[in-house]
């Protein structure tokens, strides 16, 4: 865990995937509405009040950006809100802002799968980041990205059927199946494995 105060109101920790299985936490479950990620958050907390010597106030607004990396792990960035800059009587809050989620499809063979990529290519200019997963004989993509558009959407249910996302987490695709690649699944299988 690397912990950084880069300005009085922000401190900056990164989490490597062996953090995160420390923590008991998946990207993919970090939510302030769940127990388990306010655990976490506190201790994050407490390890950098250690670290640093220094302390959050947490009786102004703090903002919690999380976003994954691409070793399964991810950056959070804790940001004191000016507090002079708050309404009056306007009550403190923590809020947690993730960068995105991700959707997982399945696809029957490689054929349909490679099928799938080379219209997405065709289809659409930037392709989101993806990472490929063989699990229980069918191929798995995560597409991670806010909300696919409309094209990739259609494209990807055209070749594949999209699954049940919280049942196919991206850690549990890491812990259960077997990666193929990551990141750029999608350019990869236009050219090939």
């Amino acid at each position: 865990m690397r912990i950084e105060a880069p300005q009085e109101n922000r401190i900056v920790v990164e989490l490597t995937c062996a953090d995160m299985r420390e923590l008991d936490i998946t990207y993919e479950e970090m939510d302030y509405g769940n127990v388990e990620t306010r655990r976490v958050i506190w201790t994050i907390l407490d390890r950098a009040r250690a670290s640093l010597g220094c302390d959050i106030d947490p009786s102004g607004k703090l903002l919690i950006e999380i976003v994954p990396t691409a070793e399964s792990g991810c950056m959070l960035y804790f940001t004191v809100l000016d507090p002079d800059r708050q309404s009056p009587g306007c009550r403190s809050f923590l809020r947690i802002r993730k960068e995105s989620s991700s959707f997982t499809y399945a696809f029957d063979s490689l054929a349909d799968l490679t099928e799938c990529a080379v219209q997405l290519r065709q289809t659409q200019p930037t392709l989101p980041k993806s990472s490929l997963f063989l699990l229980d004989g069918r191929y798995r993509l995560q597409v991670r990205t806010e909300l696919p558009p409309r094209r990739i959407r259609a494209v990807l249910s055209e070749y594949g059927t999209r699954c049940a996302d919280g049942a196919l987490s991206g850690a549990y695709l890491r812990e259960h199946g077997k990666l193929l690649a990551e990141n750029d699944a999608i350019e990869k299988l236009t050219i090939g494995l």
